[in-house]
């Protein structure tokens, strides 16, 4: 009897750890199919006003090797140009150079997979439900900041790779921080807030473990020193010093508050996830807290820093969320049933991810109240060399149209090449006001493209006898006498980049 029943014992344990190995191998294939799927919404992208010339100031670095204080492609320009994003546009150019547009799209998905492969990977040690929860908070409040192609997303990559180093219980990986604002200061202005977090986090520390305030002060004496290593050492802290404010005219840097409602939520569900934590004596407390509450008062006020926001406060409040709700055990089940649960999501995730896929690569959409009047840029491409004004929102897009062969008056890089004066001169021009109008009798360009609602400015042209070439529902183009007529164009090209 007992040898019946030892024998009947081991092919029941050996099944039981086969059900196990087979329960590990088909999440593992979940994951993969959750992996695919990100990287596949990761990749769908719709265009922004500076998407043009971050590609073209980049193509032009790499057939120069060489960075220019004067801007070839403005003849409004009165402030020496740093070009503060040199690094990032240079990596985004070769990608579309040697990719075209899905060289792009792929470095901006693989940029955005990585940060949130680093929260997920921060959350590995809670709950599942825990993990989606957060993830998908994440994914709402950076909608703004992922669903473009631009130099911010290198601050994105940046701050997350800071937020997964401050915490670490060895020192030897902080002193990689110096190496990633040397690479951060090359690739967008968002270094400054960085460096904001790595002091608040060192004040936070120190304060509750005095005995490491040499340690701390020397990793971020290193960090500001290695803010230095770029092409304009010192003045690259004037450059952000007079440009970087919470004031200024661009939507993203809008307070939250002036956004819909659902901008909102996210960031609330941070700020309620700081104060939980702080409540429960987490390890870290007074640092995470410190740099979550700095964040949040930022990004309360300037609707870009949202996105960091939300990313730091899901890793840097992963330990606490895995100690409150940790992984359980997943339930054993058959070979069958987890191959044919987890295949099943598996080929679903892939057959979403080529459809997302297909679409995000065949075309990137020029929409949203700020667009080009392609139709009007049609014609325009048959200019002879000279000057054209246009409103800021289309500048870029003129100069990869058209540029240096027409110069733009105004265009995105705004505070980057133009001073105050200069971009309150080209806004009159726009609205038509008496100031404008002088302005623009002192610049007398070859052309003008306005928008349909710039009626003064118009009619104050065609009274000085330029001509009225384009007119559309969205743009006139007026054009001086001495210039060749511009031709109609026969047909708008695709709404798609580059247009």
């Amino acid at each position: 009897m007992i040898e019946t029943e030892s024998h009947d014992l081991v092919p029941e344990a050996a099944r039981a750890a086969g059900g196990g190995k087979a329960t590990r191998t088909a999440a593992r294939l979940a994951n993969l199919g959750l992996a695919v799927l990100a990287f596949a919404l990761a990749l769908v992208t719709r265009a922004d006003a500076d998407l043009w010339g971050h590609l073209r100031f980049g193509l032009d670095i790499l057939d120069s090797r060489q960075l220019t204080e004067i801007d070839p492609y403005s003849f409004t320009q009165d402030v020496p140009w740093v070009n503060h994003e040199w690094l990032s546009e240079v990596q985004m150019a070769a990608a579309y150079r040697y990719g075209g547009l899905a060289g792009l799209l792929v470095l901006k998905a693989a940029i955005i997979w990585f940060v949130f492969a680093l929260i997920w990977r921060s959350l590995a040690r809670a709950a599942v439900r825990v993990r989606l929860t957060v993830s998908a908070m994440v994914i709402v409040g950076t909608l703004h900041m992922t669903a473009v192609a631009r130099p911010q997303l290198w601050t994105f990559l940046c701050s997350a790779i800071l937020c997964r180093l401050l915490p670490s219980p060895s020192w030897r990986d902080r002193w990689w921080l110096p190496l990633v604002f040397v690479f951060w200061v090359n690739s967008h202005g968002g270094w400054i807030v960085g460096l904001g977090v790595v002091g608040v986090w060192a004040a936070g520390h120190v304060w509750t473990h005095p005995s490491r305030f040499r340690s701390w002060a020397a990793l971020v004496s290193a960090c500001i020193l290695a803010t230095l290593v770029n092409p304009y050492g010192w003045g690259m802290w004037g450059f952000i010093g007079g440009t970087v404010r919470m004031e200024r005219a661009i939507d993203e840097w809008q307070s939250l508050w002036t956004t819909p409602v659902l901008n909102w939520v996210p960031w609330a569900l941070a700020v309620a996830g700081t104060v939980w934590m702080w409540v429960r004596h987490t390890p870290h407390r007074l640092p995470v807290a410190a740099v979550l509450v700095m964040l949040a008062f930022a990004a309360a006020r300037v609707l870009r820093i949202e996105s960091l926001f939300v990313a730091t406060a899901a890793i840097l409040l992963a330990p606490a969320l895995s100690v409150r709700w940790p992984r359980t055990q997943v339930p054993r089940m058959s070979r069958s049933a987890a191959f044919a649960i987890s295949g099943t999501f598996l080929a679903l995730a892939f057959t979403s991810s080529v459809w997302l896929g297909g679409r995000a690569l065949s075309c990137v959409p020029i929409t949203g109240p700020w667009a080009p009047d392609l139709e009007a840029m049609a014609s325009l491409r048959h200019a002879e060399p000279g000057r054209i004004v246009t409103p800021f929102n289309w500048g870029e897009y003129a100069i990869w149209h058209l540029g240096p062969r027409v110069r733009v008056s105004m265009d995105g890089r705004r505070e980057t090449i133009y001073s105050d004066r200069m971009l309150a001169a080209n806004d009159a021009v726009v609205a038509g006001t008496p100031e404008g109008l002088h302005t623009l009798a002192e610049w007398n360009p070859e052309y003008v493209w306005l928008p349909a609602s710039s009626q003064s400015t118009s009619a104050w042209l065609v009274s000085r006898g330029y001509r009225l070439d384009i007119e559309t529902p969205s743009s006139t183009v007026l054009v001086r006498t001495d210039q060749p007529f511009l031709p109609p164009s026969l047909a708008a090209p695709a709404a798609c980049f580059p247009g």
